[in-house]
């Protein structure tokens, strides 16, 4: 719909500029959310794991993507020497697949609580909530860039792209990244209520929902980008294991709940 917008004498791309935005957005959350974590974060710490969070995002959600076209990029791979500006172009600008961005995330998670670096508790409360609201920018900037488009619809809502870009042209489609961005802004809130008493409800809660939002959304995709493994995307089976990971912990913090010695007495 808008995939660049003119500043000064170039034009750049909506999504980048919204990927940007989303990121300092979340960084700022993350910071004033430090004071929140038990015990509290310095700032500046925060903002080192945060990089580091982005930067494992960023190498996962590629890898993926370049995963879903592996066999064009080994067939093109000897085009490389003749073109490499338009071989870069095709295969490692853009393309960033938020499923291998989560996965990259969360090793990142792994090695910052292996190397003591903070408590799963701390990060937790200061980094997930950031993770829906820089999701749901981002998917506003898949819109306006046509990647990641719906299926053909009848509906009023359906929405038509012009020609030149990535989606079909003239056809109505099912906007099925601002339906995304809309159930990420809802977790978003959610994930902010300062209800979750105990580590890890806050994360039971994320893959719960974004797992149900993921494989609800998936059957309204039209594009063929997200790969396919039998019946099912790619992506929805990674919600599956979403869904059952998060009911998984729900019933592990549960049953820790009610096993208390405090419980068990009053009982």
């Amino acid at each position: 719909m808008l995939p660049y917008i003119h500043i000064g004498f170039r034009d750049y791309p909506v999504y980048g500029l919204l990927m940007a935005v989303g990121a300092v957005l979340g960084w700022l959350l993350c910071r004033s959310r430090a004071r929140l974590a038990k015990p509290a974060m310095e700032p500046e710490h925060v903002t080192r794991i945060y990089l580091l969070f982005g930067a494992g995002a960023l190498i996962g959600a590629k890898l993926y993507s370049l995963a879903l076209v592996w066999p064009w990029l080994v067939q093109d791979l000897p085009h490389f020497w003749e073109d490499p500006q338009l071989f870069l172009q095709h295969y490692l600008y853009g393309g960033l697949v938020f499923y291998g961005g989560l996965i990259g995330g969360l090793l990142c998670l792994v090695w910052v609580l292996a190397a003591r670096r903070a408590r799963f508790a701390q990060l937790e409360t200061v980094f997930l909530p950031a993770v829906p609201l820089v999701h749901a920018i981002g998917r506003v900037g898949c819109f306006c860039a046509g990647c990641c488009y719906g299926c053909p619809t009848d509906s009023w809502f359906g929405v038509c792209y012009p020609e030149g870009g990535l989606a079909p042209a003239g056809i109505p489609l099912v906007p099925v990244q601002l339906m995304e961005s809309a159930g990420d802004l809802v977790l978003f809130g959610l994930l902010l209520l300062p209800v979750y008493r105990t580590p890890g409800r806050r994360l039971a809660l994320y893959l719960l929902g974004y797992g149900a939002l993921r494989f609800t959304t998936e059957c309204f995709r039209g594009d063929a980008a997200r790969g396919l493994a039998g019946p099912l995307s790619g992506a929805q089976w990674i919600s599956l294991a979403c869904l059952a990971a998060g009911l998984v912990l729900t019933v592990v913090l549960c049953l820790r709940a009610a096993l208390r010695p405090g419980k068990a007495r009053s009982a």
